[in-house]
């Protein structure tokens, strides 16, 4: 174990910052202005959620409580795509590594979306849709799990009376009513331009359409998926296209609400002198905006889509920040999008058939790019050949349990289902160590640094810091090093935060022959850490490695 002792004896707690003043939303220190809103910029209109969809979402009575731990299989049920990914299973299942649960995905997220052919015997997905008007909804009830058949059977009851409204669910229950579905071609609307701010509500006639083979009704939409009844082929939608969302979450936009696209246009808020065409701000009487639409082609991209979606407001119901698991398995296709692409650049290749198959550099100014991290190592390694050899490691990690991220959980919430308040807290907390570090010095002068942020296995974001000290800062000598760092556990009267913290994130084991199934020791005859280590009377500077540090045999022990 290793601890600081020049740094605070008791735990640092964030100040509170005010809410958005454009939007309302929830901020953390060090979070910008334009991170929610763009101030003022994007504002997205909140659909409602149906009644007794919010009551799954939020109560404690047994079926909710029910629904949301099974929720990504409820979800899975009721899409109308489906859902392919390099799952990491080693994070899901909790019975065998006993953490938290997160959804890792390896790769691309693709969401696909079948033809209606019979060549299946078993309807799934969409085709699931088609006998919804059967009271009996035995076409459901096949799919419940033989160990929770009942509560399955009673959710799922209540979830397909909620989408019985859903403009996609209406459409496919119109069209199992066609006696000969071979011949039929059912056609997704993928160029729905209906109004973000206002979320009008679609209607079937707007997002789907069904003809005969040889109907003329082909043109219907600009830019479509076309379904066919006689084959089993499959297409891919698109995370660029409105109707992504939707027919992958329905729980989440249970009236087909749209999604992100590309054409969702910001408004200008810069304030003007007071005319005829002037509205009044509600958010602030006192101020005056003009609002329109931009006509530069200043568009939402879909970074600033879902941060104004992550974003908690008060008195207002996000069932997206309630999904728990389901919100990490969303919140991960969009980070993978985000990084299989420039998706809000691809445009033109889209829709000009000259820009296919053309080989594109990203500019080394494109964060997480090869030509990025090229540079990006490059200047560490100038660093050290200026500055010297680095003088000091230091790791932060992310606690889940920090005050910051648990007053921020909704009822029967844990960390794990909010990723997204825990890596704003965490974010928040690296501003906060870095402003210890380099302008009030806690550990000396700095006088050139370098840090990288990374994820744990389980989610959890950590930094590693490497510091170079000006030359009186210097740690040259055991002794130096004792100032700074402790292997011992601290006295517990003069310490008592520091040594509760210690005794609770800082005690390595039990392992090795104590316990063969500890990580550090799977399929190994000992600890790869080589624990437990040896005592040492004082620290000992190795020679091109860590030091020794000081850890004395003097009688104190502590069982954790």
């Amino acid at each position: 174990m290793i601890s600081s002792i020049a740094t605070y004896q008791k735990k640092h707690v964030l100040k509170t910052e005010e809410n958005c003043r454009f939007c309302h939303a929830k901020k953390f220190k060090y979070e910008t202005k334009k991170l929610c809103c763009r101030k003022g910029q994007i504002r997205l209109a909140n659909a409602d959620t149906p009644p007794e969809l919010m009551r799954l979402w939020i109560s404690n009575d047994s079926d909710a409580r029910h629904f949301r731990n099974n929720i990504r299989f409820f979800n899975g049920h009721f899409s109308f795509t489906t859902l392919y990914c390099h799952l990491d299973r080693d994070t899901t299942d909790m019975r065998t590594t006993g953490g938290i649960y997160t959804f890792q995905a390896h790769g691309q997220i693709y969401h696909n979306i079948h033809s209606f052919g019979n060549s299946r015997s078993d309807p799934k997905h969409l085709e699931l849709y088609f006998y919804d008007d059967d009271p009996s909804l035995e076409h459901r009830y096949r799919h419940c799990r033989e160990e929770m058949y009942e509560q399955d059977k009673h959710v799922i009851g209540i979830i397909t009376d909620i989408l019985r409204d859903n403009p996609y669910s209406q459409q496919f229950r119109s069209l199992g009513r066609a006696q000969n579905l071979e011949d039929y071609r059912l056609v997704l609307n993928l160029d729905q331009r209906l109004d973000q701010r206002t979320y009008n509500a679609p209607i079937n006639s707007e997002v789907a359409a069904v003809w005969i083979e040889g109907n003329e009704r082909r043109d219907t939409y600009d830019r479509n998926v076309i379904l066919h009844g006689n084959n089993n082929e499959k297409e891919h939608i698109r995370s660029y296209y409105g109707c992504s969302d939707p027919l992958s979450y329905p729980l989440f936009f249970p009236r087909a609400e749209l999604g992100w696209h590309r054409k969702i246009p910001k408004r200008d808020t810069e304030a003007e002198d007071i005319g005829a065409d002037d509205i009044s701000n509600d958010d602030d009487p006192g101020k005056i905006f003009i609002y329109y639409y931009s006509a530069n082609g200043l568009w939402v991209t879909m970074k600033e889509y879902y941060c104004y979606k992550f974003h908690t407001r008060p008195s207002i119901f996000n069932p997206i920040l309630h999904g728990g698991r389901l919100f990490q398995q969303f919140a991960n296709k969009i980070r993978a999008d985000l990084y299989q692409g420039l998706l809000d650049s691809i445009q033109a290749g889209e829709q000009n058939g000259d820009a296919i198959g053309k080989r594109r550099v990203l500019a080394s100014s494109f964060i997480g790019g090869p030509r990025d991290k090229i540079r990006r190592y490059l200047d560490a390694m100038a660093l050290v050949r200026k500055y010297g050899k680095p003088d000091v490691f230091v790791t932060m990690t992310c606690n889940p349990n920090w005050e910051e991220i648990t007053r921020e959980l909704q009822f029967g919430q844990t960390p794990q289902d909010r990723p997204d308040i825990v890596v704003r807290v965490f974010k928040a907390k690296l501003e906060e160590m870095k402003k210890q570090l380099f302008e009030k010095a806690i550990l000396g002068k700095v006088k050139a640094y370098t840090y990288v942020v990374e994820f744990q296995k389980r989610g959890l974001a950590h930094a590693h810091f490497l510091l170079i000290m000006t030359g009186k800062y210097k740690y040259t000598c055991p002794e130096q090093y004792d100032r700074i760092i402790s292997a011992e556990l601290p006295n517990k009267h003069k310490y008592p935060e520091l040594y509760k913290m210690v005794i609770k994130h800082m005690m390595h084991g039990p392992c090795g022959a104590l316990n063969k199934f500890c990580p550090c020791t799977k399929n190994r005859p000992s600890c790869k850490n080589n624990y437990p280590r040896p005592f040492n009377e004082t620290t000992i500077q190795g020679k091109d490695s860590y030091p020794l540090y000081r850890r004395r045999n003097d009688g104190r022990t502590e069982t954790v």
